[in-house]
């Protein structure tokens, strides 16, 4: 007797596919690295820029804590005194390869102004001059408030060694052409 195979016997095994691998990445998953990494690196220079500009923020609390102890004591000669060693460890800090802290007088208030060309040259003025003068006098007339402000006012605006100071711009003289 002959075997009677079925044709079922005759086909073959099912054959699944092969696994979903993760390699090559999808375009969206590209994407999304690419934001992840955007995010990574913006928030590494944040903090870079947060950290280099801390010393702001320390010396305001400093010229805080000298006006405060000024409106309680009165003593202004005290006041510019402080304000002014305030003054010079902030541009130490700001420039610490740059900066010569001997210099005195009006060059130091010119110094001042021009790391902080926003402020219109305002420690030459008469408000400034007050910072040399005053503080060796027994009792010195000065604008401690306007003082303060124009200290603060600096204290943030100023550029330090990272920042570019924008040079004046100088203006080429150009000769007359004669069109004939």
């Amino acid at each position: 007797m002959q075997s009677t195979s079925s044709p079922l016997d005759q086909l073959a095994d099912i054959h699944l596919p092969d696994g979903i691998s993760w390699w090559p990445l999808a375009p969206g998953w590209w994407i999304l690295l690419a934001l992840l990494a955007s995010v990574v690196i913006g928030f590494l220079f944040w903090r870079q820029r947060k950290q280099q500009n801390h010393y702001r923020v320390i010396a305001q609390q400093e010229l805080a804590a000298i006006y405060a102890n000024y409106q309680q004591s009165q003593d202004a000669a005290m006041y510019l005194h402080a304000l002014s060693v305030l003054l010079r460890r902030t541009a130490l800090t700001a420039y610490p390869y740059s900066f010569n802290a001997s210099i005195k007088g009006n060059d130091w208030l010119r110094w001042l102004d021009s790391v902080c060309p926003t402020l219109n040259e305002k420690f030459s003025s008469e408000l400034g001059q007050g910072l040399l003068t005053s503080a060796y006098q027994k009792n010195p007339q000065i604008d401690v408030g306007g003082l303060h402000q124009l200290s603060s006012q600096w204290i943030n605006l100023h550029r330090n060694y990272r920042q570019k100071i924008s040079a004046p711009k100088k203006i080429k003289a150009t000769a007359e052409t004669s069109n004939v």
